[in-house]
């Protein structure tokens, strides 16, 4: 009898705990991508455009020639992590 009362507690304990459970939401997931910069070569001059991105070094630019530019000149792996301002 002890055993069956106790097994009881138990299953009503779990039922009670799982309702408690919390929805999570899902982050929307940003990953980087990379600029195409491969007309850079021939003319590095960028268009007057602005279509702001936000680089991965936490820059806004004005467009993805920009980050084109800075990537020539330093040699560094800016990516795009997300369009509009960082």
């Amino acid at each position: 009898m002890a055993v069956h009362l106790c097994v009881v507690a138990l299953a009503l304990a779990a039922l009670l705990t799982a309702d408690r459970e919390v929805p999570v939401k899902a982050a929307k997931v940003i990953s980087p991508r990379m600029p195409i910069c491969e007309h850079m070569e021939e003319s590095p001059v960028c268009s007057q455009t602005s279509n702001l991105v936000c680089g991965t070094d936490g820059v806004t630019y004005d467009n993805e020639c920009q980050i084109c530019l800075i990537r020539l000149k330093t040699k560094q792996d800016i990516q795009i992590f997300k369009d509009g301002k960082c």
